[in-house]
């Protein structure tokens, strides 16, 4: 069984879970929009809008959290060697 996360430290299974939920949110947005263009006959430029769309509406907001820990994960590695810097000098 695994154990609680503490507060304030990502879970690393819940954002890989993310990470491929968005993966495969975005594959299926792509076949449906490809399909839907293709269906409908306009022209091909239609679905680079349509993947700009659903890039900024759908995939960037559920890659968030994501972000965040990675910049968290940056922040605290930096200032883990600032605190080992200093104790060296």
């Amino acid at each position: 069984m695994k154990e609680p996360v503490p507060l304030g430290v990502p879970d690393t299974y819940a954002l890989r879970r993310r990470v491929l939920l968005t993966a495969f949110l975005g594959l299926l947005l792509f076949f449906a929009t490809s399909y839907a263009i293709a269906w409908l006959e306009i022209d091909d430029a239609w679905l680079l809008i349509a993947l700009a769309l659903i890039y900024l509406l759908v995939i960037r907001p559920l890659m968030r959290p994501v972000r965040e820990a990675i910049a968290l994960r940056r922040r605290l590695a930096y200032e883990s060697y600032l605190d080992e810097k200093k104790h060296q000098q």
